[in-house]
């Protein structure tokens, strides 16, 4: 069957991407899967006392990144101007919906649950290759870049903060000019790949005037990890897991080359904007395709689990389950796919879509919990059950209602844009 939502002029590629990922798990990923399953399948045997993933698995991901990138699909959804596939944004809902529906969360979510061995097939703004570097000089395209789009070393996004998660204008982290470099102090928590990362776009506070009258004074620098005085502190255990992808560091006159900039002096925060609303975007397409594979499980055993002498799906109160997450399905992801539609349109009309970007990860990440949730109910006790991955989506889509701005930042924003006149839908 046709999917009518997705842009004729790109059906091919996206069918072929798609085909071609499937492809490439099957035979590159779940032989290794297999090859691991016995430490994959139990987190205290996962993760070391230090909270890091034991190096065996370790490696494996970094193998499986590197064969993605030869393969071509790890920097595919990065722009052509810094090395990528080029693949626009309204490739990215139907790649992600396809991945998710069929492999489920277990698998592929990444950074906060068990992800551990597809997750480095797509780069994204978290861990590699992105738009974020298309505001990166010459010495970064030259001197890094390469290794990231390789998937031989990775970066981290680290902006978030102890005190500054929905408000960033109470940043810490400050840099100052020392010559041809700046000196970083500070702090950053619940980095995505923080334990791991080559290289840390870091974005402190430079011109404190500008800060404080919050009309910039943030830049971006590029620090590499191994730099005296960046310190990983800590790897966060998040929601039901034992450990995770993200964690804290420290910065104590941590020196990064004035050429390792990425944006302009003080104009940071733009920069940091539109790699968050490129994660909303992201976010919001894998929970379509993770509320769509939680259907899909609910429809196949409510037609073979019997009650009181006939199958589930007769039972009214069952269909109206059913029915329901289909409809939230079917707005979710035309929302997802218009949007990603108007951020592809941007270099012509000059307007970043930022109302469309966060009504699709509120309404996304908010239906997707109600529709695990009702996968789980129609389920019951197996519903609870470790072995169908049903409660472990729900927790992640849980856990999904905070990063990248949470729900309640989403409202904020989209009432600000309208109380500004955007209000056309």
């Amino acid at each position: 069957m046709i999917d009518l939502s997705m842009p004729e002029d790109l059906r091919d590629i996206i069918k072929g991407t798609i085909d071609g990922l499937h492809g490439f798990i099957e035979t590159e990923v779940l032989p290794l899967e297999q090859e691991h399953r016995e430490l994959l399948s139990d987190e205290r045997k996962l993760f070391g006392d230090d909270g890091l993933l034991v190096e065996p698995v370790k490696s494996t991901r970094e193998d499986i990144r590197k064969r993605s990138a030869k393969a071509g699909y790890y920097a595919a959804l990065a722009p052509e101007s810094i090395g990528g596939g080029g693949l626009p944004f309204s490739v990215v809902p139907f790649v992600q919906e396809a991945l998710y529906r069929k492999y489920g969360p277990g698998r592929l979510y990444i950074g906060w649950a068990h992800g551990f061995l597809t997750s480095p097939l797509l780069a994204s703004f978290v861990d590699g290759p992105s738009h974020l570097f298309v505001n990166a000089g010459e010495a970064i395209r030259k001197e890094v870049l390469p290794s990231l789009l390789a998937g031989e070393k990775t970066v981290c996004f680290a902006l978030t903060e102890p005190d500054a998660g929905s408000d960033l204008w109470n940043l810490k982290t400050k840099a100052r000019r020392d010559g041809d470099e700046w000196v970083v102090n500070g702090g950053k928590q619940w980095i995505t790949n923080a334990p791991y990362a080559n290289y840390a776009a870091v974005f402190a506070v430079t011109n404190d005037e500008l800060f404080a009258q919050h009309k910039g004074g943030i830049t971006c620098l590029l620090a590499d990890a191994s730099s005296p005085g960046f310190q990983v502190t800590k790897v966060e255990p998040i929601m039901g897991h034992v450990a995770s992808d993200c964690g804290s560091f420290s910065f104590d006159d941590v020196r990064v080359p004035n050429d390792y900039m990425i944006g302009a002096v003080d104009r940071g925060f733009e920069v940091g904007l539109f790699g968050i609303s490129e994660g909303r975007l992201g976010i919001a397409a894998g929970c379509v395709g993770m509320s769509e594979w939680a259907l899909d499980r609910a429809l196949e055993y409510s037609q073979q689990r019997r009650t009181f002498g006939v199958p589930l799906s007769e039972h009214q109160a069952i269909q109206f389950m059913l029915a329901e997450s289909a409809i939230e399905i079917f707005a979710a992801k035309q929302v997802v796919v218009q949007t990603a539609k108007l951020v592809d349109a941007l270099p012509t009309t000059g307007r970043m879509p930022v109302k469309e970007i966060c009504i699709a990860k509120a309404y996304a990440v908010e239906s997707a919990q109600r529709i695990l949730d009702r996968a789980i109910q129609i389920h019951g006790g197996m519903g609870l059950s470790s072995e169908l991955m049903l409660e472990e989506g729900f927790r992640i889509a849980r856990t999904l209602r905070i990063p990248d701005g949470t729900s309640e930042i989403q409202r904020r924003t989209i009432a600000r844009q309208l109380l500004r006149g955007d209000t056309v839908f």
